[in-house]
């Protein structure tokens, strides 16, 4: 939305779509300005600055076309609201009271160079040593502050904080530490399942199959074992691909009956102003929201200026009930959808695979749809095997 709508108040009208040529002949006439707010079926709806919308309701009504004003919002709304709460009023006057001094306060902490750590992480740990937004300025060591948080963690090897006005940039290096080396045990490649050998990429190990060779499931393939008789055995982790002819099983179940997510309609509203990280009550809609529900968190800044972070936001916690229903698919619906998971099912096995012949077979049923495959391919079908070196009897 415009910032213009918000600060100086905006309508949502609404009407049916059979009037939608006489109240844009009326609009274009009057020279009244709109945004499209959206519409759902036979209903139109039009979003328009207080003005054009009190001006558009007395046409409307002059002209006996029917309409709803589905919603009032912007800034005098919510002026209206706080004025019918003295104390929201009181701590108003507080706020910008506070904002007239705010320039001995952090509004914003923007952090600069982190990889590997979130935004999140470096701001807990500033936070820990008592940096947060609305931090007094004057009172602020950054020095200290530097050092007491490259002291609480082993990740940051470098950090700077930078003041200018009311914003914080936060510099700094992560620590580079080396990765310490997985102590790896001897292992064999060995065959995930039974098939037919086409290829071997040897990386390391002893190979133990060749092309054509018919192999079991868990028969070695790679070793993980050299004899030598100048050296005597060497243990080494193998390493390869063997890719084999093989098959495949697959099987899906769609029933008819299934159970599906409806919401009523109802929406139940908490609306916070949260002022450095001060919160501050605005209003909840009446009404419990019990049952289940979906949760939706929207956060509005305040700032005058776009792209500018200002200490200063309205919070709404929204939540939607819904219930779930019973519902049902028609055959030809679950055959669809059938198809659908059981290809899924077949590209994700044969993700690097190369897919030769496939056999489907369909039971429709009196519940369900059942699709089974029979599927030839040509897949990796190695699996490392670790093993443990018996060093007592070695030799």
């Amino acid at each position: 939305m415009m910032p213009a709508y918000w600060l100086l108040g905006y309508l949502v009208v609404r009407f049916e779509r059979v009037y939608a040529e006489q109240v844009l002949n009326i609009c274009m006439k009057e020279g009244i300005v709109y945004l499209d707010g959206g519409s759902d079926g036979e209903v139109m709806r039009f979003c328009l600055r207080a003005g054009y919308g009190r001006r558009l309701c007395s046409l409307l009504a002059q002209a006996n076309v029917p309409f709803l004003i589905e919603k009032r919002g912007g800034l005098p709304q919510l002026l209206r609201r706080l004025a019918r709460r003295p104390g929201l009023v009181a701590g108003a006057l507080c706020a910008l009271a506070l904002l007239v001094a705010s320039e001995c306060f952090i509004f914003d902490i923007r952090v600069i160079g982190n990889g590997t750590m979130t935004e999140r992480e470096v701001r807990e740990l500033l936070a820990s040593q008592g940096f947060t937004v609305g931090t007094f300025i004057p009172g602020l060591d950054t020095d200290r502050l530097e050092n007491r948080v490259m002291l609480s963690t082993d990740k940051i090897g470098w950090l700077s904080v930078n003041i200018r006005g009311n914003v914080a940039s936060v510099e700094l290096i992560e620590q580079r530490l080396p990765a310490p080396k997985p102590q790896l045990k001897p292992a064999h490649i060995v065959a995930s399942r039974g098939g037919e050998v086409v290829a071997v990429e040897l990386y390391r190990g002893n190979v133990l199959v060749r092309e054509g060779q018919q192999v079991g499931k868990e028969e070695i393939l790679i070793a993980g074992v050299y004899d030598s008789a100048a050296s005597g055995f060497r243990f080494t982790r193998a390493s390869g691909k063997v890719l084999a002819r093989t098959s495949y099983s697959f099987s899906v179940e769609i029933p008819y009956s299934y159970e599906k997510k409806v919401y009523t309609g109802e929406v139940f509203e908490k609306k916070t102003l949260n002022f450095f990280s001060f919160p501050i009550k605005l209003y909840k809609s009446t009404g419990n929201c019990g049952g289940v529900y979906d949760i939706m968190y929207i956060v509005e800044n305040c700032s005058p200026v776009s792209g500018v972070d200002f200490p200063l936001e309205i919070c709404t916690k929204r939540c939607l009930p819904y219930v779930m229903e019973q519902a049902y698919r028609t055959p030809e619906a679950a055959l669809t959808l059938a198809y659908r998971e059981l290809a899924e099912q077949i590209a994700d096995t044969l993700r690097d695979g190369e897919l030769l012949e496939k056999h489907i077979y369909t039971e429709i049923g009196k519940s369900s749809v059942v699709l089974h495959a029979d599927v030839i391919c040509i897949a990796d079908i190695a699996a490392v095997q670790e093993f443990e070196i018996d060093i007592k009897n070695k030799g």
